[in-house]
């Protein structure tokens, strides 16, 4: 299952997008387009589970036609390669998504959890030595002795239970031609790119959403009209984006996030230690669905091969 810092970072562009969906006027008797979160999708050989979908679907009769106009990917644990390799499937089996969103989020070093013979096995045992119990989030969060700010490990204990160094975002919207969206183009005309760790930079994401969800608007009124060829969509058409987003909002609840993260790796090390439990380990959802994943198209597997290299972070972080 997904973490909490996979959904920290598509719960604000849930927000968003679900305001500028639900403030158009598209016949809510015609079409239904949904937001998931984790939703399964079909892909060649299988299925992925992306971190956010938009569908679309009929309201009357059999669901013949599934339109997939968003698609939304984290990358916390998984290597950018994976990532898009796993994108660039998912765009062969669905060559009609419109808009693409990836984040990329890395920790300044690996996370692996402190031994139980450590010094942390006394200082943070919690309860009694006869009756260990795991300290609360508020407990556990309190002893933090780093500075709450980006950039900044939580230190608790003398030992880094989480490190969020840097967070980016890349989107990619259809071209005017129809042609599926390439997610190896820079070109600026259909893809942007942004932070948000370690500083906010994020007004080219910004308008290349806003450019996204008018091209899924304008997919809205294709459909009605495909439904009832005399339906008016002449305020749908219309209609523009209006809806906003807080991105300095959005960082501060990563950081919340870092602190869950942070607490739930160690209750599961607490776990381990102390109680033996069989379901004792966290682990990153992406680590464990990596055994579980069908195999991701390889570049000449693709139909549409394509020389140029694989998007990626623009940041080189020197791990310990």
């Amino acid at each position: 299952m997904p973490t909490v810092l996979h959904e920290a970072f598509f719960d604000h562009i849930k927000v968003f997008i679900d305001k500028y969906i639900c403030d158009l006027p598209y016949n809510r008797d015609v079409i239904s387009p949904m937001i998931h979160m984790n939703w399964s999708l079909e892909i060649a050989d299988g299925s992925v589970m992306p971190d956010m979908v938009i569908s679309v679907t009929a309201v009357e009769g059999p669901l013949e036609v599934v339109l997939i106009p968003f698609y939304g990917e984290c990358a916390l644990s998984e290597t950018d390669d994976h990532v898009f390799r796993k994108v660039e499937s998912v765009i062969l089996a669905h060559p009609d998504v419109i808009c693409i969103l990836v984040v990329l989020a890395r920790e300044a070093a690996d996370y692996t959890a402190p031994g139980c013979d450590s010094t942390i096995s006394k200082t943070l045992c919690g309860g009694t030595d006869s009756d260990p119990k795991p300290l609360t989030l508020k407990q556990f969060i309190n002893l933090r002795t780093t500075p709450r700010s980006f950039g900044e490990p939580v230190v608790i204990g003398d030992y880094t239970w989480c490190h969020l160094s840097t967070v980016e975002y890349f989107v990619w919207v259809k071209r005017d031609d129809g042609s599926p969206i390439n997610i190896r183009s820079q070109d600026p005309a259909d893809m942007a790119y942004g932070t948000l760790v370690p500083e906010i930079s994020m007004d080219a994401v910004t308008e290349m959403l806003k450019r996204g969800l008018t091209k899924i608007k304008d997919s809205f009124v294709d459909f009605q009209k495909e439904l009832e060829p005399s339906l008016d969509c002449t305020a749908l058409a219309e209609a523009t984006v209006n809806a906003q987003t807080d991105w300095r909002l959005a960082s501060k609840r990563i950081m919340g996030a870092c602190d869950i993260t942070a607490h739930r790796r160690y209750v599961a090390w607490h776990n381990a230690c102390f109680t033996k439990s069989d379901d004792s380990s966290y682990m990153d959802s992406e680590q464990a669905d990596s055994e579980e994943e069908p195999g991701i198209v390889s570049t000449s597997e693709r139909k549409r091969a394509n020389t140029s290299t694989l998007p990626g972070s623009r940041f080189k972080i020197q791990k310990s």
